[in-house]
């Protein structure tokens, strides 16, 4: 999420105004939310109507140049974009898409190590973790004929 000193502060340090483009796009993002560039398109458009699609890709691209936007893109999934001022990894549920922001302060140094093995320089990690949020599973558990319940009826076959 942003903040006005973080925003104001991004902004100082470009060549680069705070448009009323770049407000609503900041503005649409500020609730924490991952959001494909056509879910940015319909928030933005309840503050500016006759905005396109094309402005919202370009003002995203300058508002991650400037530190102020994220992209998120995982294994062909549409780019999603997030307003947020720190270093972060993802928790990716594979059925609904849900992305979860999560800090892994131990994952640098391990980075960093594995880098130096193999002398790279000017190192960053991305950390994406995969699998099914609560919801899912739990939807998944309901589902007869799910790998999950297939599971359980040859875990109880077992002890029979």
């Amino acid at each position: 999420m942003t903040n006005s000193n973080g925003v104001d502060a991004g902004l100082l340090r470009s060549r680069y105004r705070l448009t009323k483009q770049r407000a609503a796009v900041l503005n649409a993002l500020d609730d924490g939310a991952h959001l494909t560039a056509e879910a940015l398109l319909e928030r933005v458009r309840t503050q500016l109507p006759g905005v396109s699609l094309g402005t919202i890709y370009r003002t995203v691209d300058i508002l991650r140049e400037i530190g102020l936007v994220q992209v998120f893109s995982h294994n062909g999934m549409a780019a999603r974009y997030e307003a947020s001022l720190s270093k972060h990894h993802h928790l990716l549920c594979d059925v609904c898409h849900d992305i979860t922001n999560v800090n892994v302060p131990s994952l640098g140094p391990v980075a960093r190590e594995i880098a130096a093995q193999h002398r790279y320089a000017d190192v960053d990690a991305l950390l994406t973790v995969t699998g099914r949020c609560a919801n899912c599973a739990l939807e998944a558990a309901h589902i007869p004929g799910d790998r999950s319940d297939r599971d359980l009826e040859t875990t109880s076959a077992h002890r029979d």
